[in-house]
């Protein structure tokens, strides 16, 4: 039987004092109390478990240390979310105008496009985007509901403004295999490492827009590129060596920087990702993923 969680609460300063005990150096305790209050001793300590053992913490890692990283983190998130506008609404409507063609308005509601899975249910879907839509306050949703007769679901081009970057990632995943294809031609991505990028993009994402941390994550495994020889090149020149599952950030970023790249040619996303990780040390790039000189490689051109 597993016991109760019974340890008890802190005060700020005995929080500085735990963290001395465990090994960390401390130089400003004034400093470090500042910081524990803003940013809480348990998000504080997540930073640390790269450095954490049996003992307590490696020596010569100081509080001012992990304050540095959190702040990179802070950065790398920001950036992240920069990117975000251009490839969530971008995919809206790489998605939507050729099923539009191709289906009509409802396209979204017609049942038989799409396949059945563990997780995706079209019935779920459908009234999960209506319940999202008919819950907006946007002026479009009110001038829509005054004046058309809701025995019909609304066109797709209003659903696809008020649904996720999850429920398109899902609903694409969803579509028959001509219609990936279909897709995800003009993007120069195959469909399937689409589908698997979108699903890893929306994890990121959602990390973001919480503010959790992406520094030292692990993530389910993702889909890499479109080629064997792309891979290898990744793998060789540009992703650390034991990230054999494609499971830290920087394959996500990869993924953003094709996205991005597909989407609007001009984006400058991928130089302000350069110029963000530039001043790294090698063994924080690791921990996102990394290897040195990962910047220099062809494949982030």
């Amino acid at each position: 039987m597993q016991p109760s969680y019974d340890k008890s609460p802190l005060t700020l300063p005995e929080q500085v004092e735990h963290l001395r005990q465990k090994g960390l150096a401390i130089g400003d305790p004034r400093r470090a109390i500042d910081v524990l209050r803003r940013v809480g001793l348990y998000r504080f300590k997540g930073y640390l478990l790269p450095y954490k053992s049996s003992e307590g913490y490696a020596g010569g890692v100081t509080f001012e240390d992990i304050e540095g990283l959190m702040a990179f983190d802070e950065a790398l998130r920001l950036h992240i979310l920069t990117a975000m506008p251009l490839v969530e609404v971008g995919i809206r409507q790489a998605i939507g105008q050729p099923m539009l063609e191709r289906y009509g308005v409802r396209w979204y509601a017609c049942e038989e496009l799409f396949a059945a899975s563990d997780y995706f249910q079209h019935t779920e879907f459908l009234r999960k985007a209506l319940d999202e839509f008919h819950g907006m306050p946007d002026l479009f949703v009110g001038h829509y509901r005054e004046k058309y007769h809701q025995t019909e679901p609304p066109p797709a081009w209003m659903i696809t403004e008020t649904m996720t970057l999850g429920s398109w990632s899902k609903l694409f995943e969803s579509l028959p295999q001509e219609e990936r294809d279909l897709i995800a031609l003009p993007l120069g991505i195959k469909a399937s490492t689409l589908a698997s990028w979108l699903h890893a993009l929306t994890i990121v994402r959602n990390i973001c827009a919480h503010h959790s941390r992406l520094y030292d994550r692990t993530f389910n495994t993702m889909g890499l590129a479109d080629d064997r020889r792309t891979k290898r090149l990744l793998r060789q020149n540009s992703f650390d060596e034991r990230d054999e599952g494609a499971r830290r950030l920087a394959p996500r970023l990869y993924a953003l920087h094709r996205l991005t790249r597909a989407l609007d040619p001009q984006t400058r996303w991928t130089a302000g990702l350069k110029t963000l990780l530039a001043p790294v040390p090698p063994g924080t790039l690791a921990r996102v993923g990394f290897r040195p000189g990962w910047d220099g490689q062809s494949e982030w051109a």
